[in-house]
């Protein structure tokens, strides 16, 4: 059942051996001879018809019987054991990745200041390529102060351009980097770990030389290699939303002046006396009432 499935006594096989194998080599790291049983232990490497691997911990006991055949009297197969990979991340390397980050935007800054741009150059280029995964593929990176065609920067002069400018590919770029920065603060609004990535979001608060104060949302993406490094691979930064005012109440539309009403049973009184008047002096009331239409 295990090798081939279809007994429904054992509804969770789907036959191992269907699995499409076309090679399989076995690397017995020892074998132990006892009498007529041997016992191995070692690893079987199995390859599907699609070039997969499958590396599987074998061990075997087989048994030489009174006919000389050779049978199979113990049989455990495992995948290998996998330990916490050594690139899993932490939430401290994560947070040593962020404050890393704004030292070196500061560090950029007051280069720029004291030796100028070829020397602010030569620094930031080694800090993108540190901080920044492009050795391994594109970085999604949307900057705050990018628009138009070049509002992603996914390649290393994308962004390298973006910090400190002076690229006639990228006009629109002065130099984030060069703008007298001098502190950093990174307030988390959460930080998500899995496995060898992780993502935060939050603010970033930067301060220039004067004491201005600019604050960004900011999302990144940390990745950690097989070497133990933390590079960005994602990082997308934007100003906070700042929701339009609300409209201005309209006036309250002014008052109509209006002549004050007779009282009525003077009206009444004054009119009672002739027919005519009467209908003219009841006009009168309504017209009072209603709108002063005298």
């Amino acid at each position: 059942s295990y090798f081939v499935g279809g007994n429904e006594k054992y509804p969770n096989d789907g036959g191992f051996a269907l699995k499409g194998w076309r090679k399989c080599e076995v690397d017995n790291a020892a074998i132990y001879i006892n009498g007529n049983t041997g016992t191995t232990v070692g690893n079987v490497i199995l390859t599907d018809k699609d070039g997969n691997v499958t590396v599987v911990d074998k061990t075997w006991t087989f048994l030489k019987d009174a006919d000389g055949k050779m049978r199979i009297m113990a049989h455990h197969s495992s995948l290998p054991y996998l330990p916490d990979s050594p690139s899993q991340i932490t939430e401290a390397e994560v947070l040593a990745a962020q404050e890393g980050w704004g030292e070196a935007l500061v560090k950029i800054a007051t280069t720029f200041d004291t030796q100028g741009l070829p020397a602010a150059k030569t620094l930031a280029a080694e800090i993108v390529d540190a901080a920044y995964g492009y050795q391994a593929g594109p970085v999604l990176f949307k900057p705050t102060l990018a628009t138009g065609d070049q509002t992603f920067r996914t390649t290393r002069e994308g962004a390298l351009a973006y910090f400190v400018g002076d690229d006639a590919k990228y006009p629109n770029d002065g130099g984030f980097a060069l703008k007298g920065w001098r502190d950093v603060k990174i307030e988390n609004s959460a930080v998500r770990i899995d496995g060898n990535t992780a993502q935060t979001m939050g603010w970033v608060i930067i301060t220039d030389k004067d004491g201005n104060v600019t604050k960004v949302d900011k999302t990144w993406t940390f990745f950690k290699d097989a070497e133990g490094a933390v590079r960005i691979v994602s990082h997308h930064s934007s100003l906070p939303y700042t929701p339009a005012p609300a409209p201005a109440a309209a006036p309250a539309p002014a008052a109509v002046a209006s002549a004050p009403s007779a009282p009525v049973a003077q009206t009444i009184t004054t009119t009672i006396a002739v027919e005519t008047s009467v209908a003219f002096g009841a006009g009168l009331v309504v017209g009072g009432l209603v709108g002063h239409f005298w």
